[in-house]
């Protein structure tokens, strides 16, 4: 047996006797009660930190409003502080404790009346925490396998492939022959001549031509006009320029005065669109740039770099190999309760085959503090920072 191991396992027995000790002591004593905060702080310093981070920082254990509603916390020792974190609804609620005084603050807010209180939570959560904690420090393997039996899909997270998140029978948006068509723009793209000159109407022009690609309605309507209807409105003075005048344009895109604003978002979107925007070789030639944020645009950008291609512009597509991943469903998407991630409710009810292709994350464990990081915590307590511990001493002995 591993001295470290050996000493662990006599750590925790002591632990756990002492414990045992004082409740016997406290029968008919009538103690001043732990508050929560001290009592959950005593618990944390008595499991493993996570490995390989230069904060001291734990998993905390779930806090369960409902039976399939698990919401993740973690905790964090900085400056004579713990930080706390819960994720609901969404959202992270944080708590503050300062470990000398004893004081608690709270933020965050839910867009769920239930949870739009962070005080109110942490009430809830904190007993529920303590609770746990003591399990876990008592028996950290039996707790482990517990929570690993109990837990339900719906509070995990993963990975699956995004063709998993289709309803069955769904075709990829981009079928085989437009891939096809958009690795040939793509090439002629990289491979086209730079343009000498460039204006505001020759690239409201280009843009005209990608609306009509991506926007089949807007057709009939002048460059200006699509324009208008599409991208982002703060042009940055593009559209007051002098609409023939290269050398206008060119005075007008090196001075940067258009910086801050998006002139180059063609299709508004959140946070960002469509982009098209013209750069300068080391030639001084116009070369151009096309991207995309939302995964909704996707689609619509592909085909733009279709229309590119097919007028020989100089362009590259940023991210074309991700972009066509998505479109043909072979990318991964996240899987879980938070923001931006596909739910697990969701799954069900739409491709319920999917659920069994999720490469799930693993669940945090809660483990038996080890010596070397319980001198680590100390000297985080001790100095208010992890400056002065070694970096290659930030792991915990477990993973090593």
């Amino acid at each position: 047996m591993h001295t470290w191991f050996a000493a662990a396992v006599m750590e925790r027995a002591i632990t756990v006797l002492a414990a045992e000790r004082e409740q016997v002591m406290r029968v008919g004593s009538n103690p001043r009660p732990v508050p929560p905060w001290e009592e959950l702080f005593r618990l944390l310093r008595q499991i493993e930190p996570i490995g390989g981070l230069l904060d001291v920082e734990w998993h905390g254990p779930y806090f369960i409003p409902r039976p399939k509603e698990w919401c993740l916390s973690h905790f964090l020792l900085y400056g004579g502080r713990v930080y706390g974190s819960i994720q609901i609804d969404w959202t992270t609620l944080t708590a503050t404790w300062e470990i000398d005084s004893g004081e608690v603050s709270y933020e965050g807010t839910t867009s769920s009346m239930e949870w739009r209180d962070p005080e109110h939570v942490w009430q809830q959560a904190l007993p529920q925490f303590v609770s746990r904690l003591r399990s876990a420090v008592v028996n950290p393997s039996a707790f482990n396998r517990r929570m690993q039996r109990l837990i339900p899909l719906e509070a995990r997270t993963g990975r699956v492939v995004r063709k998993w998140t289709w309803p069955k029978g769904t075709r990829p948006p981009l079928s085989r022959a437009q891939n096809l068509a958009l690795e040939a723009a793509c090439r002629h793209g990289e491979t086209a001549s730079a343009w000498p000159s460039l204006t505001s109407n020759a690239y409201l022009d280009l843009a005209a031509r990608m609306y009509d690609a991506a926007f089949p309605e807007l057709r009939a309507r002048p460059p200006r006009e699509k324009h208008a209807a599409k991208a982002d409105t703060r042009h940055g003075g593009m559209l007051d320029l002098p609409q023939d005048d290269p050398s206008a344009f060119r005075q007008w895109y090196s001075s940067r005065v258009w910086s801050g604003c998006h002139p180059w978002e063609i299709v508004f979107g959140h946070p960002h669109g469509i982009l098209f925007s013209p750069s300068l070789d080391d030639q001084g030639g116009w070369r151009f740039y096309l991207s995309v944020d939302s995964t909704g645009l996707y689609l619509r950008a592909a085909k733009m770099a279709v229309a590119l291609g097919e007028a020989n512009v100089p362009f590259l597509l940023h991210k074309k190999a991700a972009v066509v991943a998505a479109l043909r469903g072979l990318d991964d998407v996240e899987v879980g309760p938070g923001y931006g991630q596909f739910p697990v409710a969701r799954l069900r009810e739409e491709r319920l085959e999917g659920i069994a292709h999720v490469r799930w994350d693993p669940i945090p464990e809660i483990r038996p503090i080890t010596p070397l990081q319980r001198r680590r915590v100390d000297h985080v307590l001790r100095t208010g920072s992890p400056a002065g511990w070694p970096a290659h001493e930030s792991h915990s002995e477990t993973d090593l």
